[in-house]
């Protein structure tokens, strides 16, 4: 129990965190979430690199908080610029990314053997990469499906979606890009020292 809530409260803080910086980036207008008053996705939305880096590292133990962090964030920061029924489309946007990764797994996984909880190793930039590319199409489809048939819009508009599913890719990479940099930066200047170095 305890390694579950320091779990939710790390997941729940640093989404939160992504969120409050892509807005921030959205008042400047570089995110550009809603022009001319049209839904047409964010080209940078950091909180989907949030969703993968969460569930890479803490796995199932991450998706209550990623989901109320789903739910909150939008609420808290620019309810305004969100459709009807994000809550369940948010859903949805999890599913993609836990999807993603089991994909990806048994794309990789020995033959004959598979498990929903098999380990993996997440420093493999290639499969983190993977994950987002294939969870930010998923993502881009499902949630402007689900708010398509909620809102009663007759059609999906297939600019929206790639706009979601680039802007997935983008904000994923730009938050893996930004961390790799600063633990790159704390190792360098030895204000955190690395554990395959530790160990000899």
């Amino acid at each position: 129990m305890a390694h579950f809530i320091k779990v939710s409260i790390t997941v729940y803080v640093f989404s939160m965190f992504c969120y409050s910086v892509w807005y921030f980036l959205q008042v400047l207008d570089i995110a550009n979430l809603n022009p001319n008053g049209e839904w047409l996705g964010s080209l940078c939305y950091l909180p989907h690199g949030s969703r993968v880096l969460m569930f890479c590292f803490f796995r199932y133990y991450s998706l209550p908080a990623l989901y109320l962090a789903e739910i909150t964030g939008p609420s808290l920061i620019n309810h305004q610029d969100y459709m009807t029924g994000w809550s369940i489309a948010a859903i949805a946007s999890l599913f993609s990314v836990v999807a993603a990764v089991e994909l990806v797994k048994w794309t990789r996984a020995t033959p004959g053997f598979f498990s929903f909880f098999k380990q993996v190793n997440f420093e493999n930039y290639k499969f983190l990469y993977l994950v987002i590319i294939v969870s930010s199409l998923m993502n881009g489809l499902f949630v402007n499906l689900i708010l398509s048939i909620i809102n009663s819009i007759n059609s999906i508009s297939v600019i929206t979606v790639f706009r979601f599913a680039v802007g997935d890719f983008l904000g994923a990479s730009a938050v893996i890009a930004a961390l790799w940099v600063i633990f790159r930066t704390l190792k360098d200047t030895r204000l955190i020292i690395d554990p395959s170095i530790e160990d000899k």
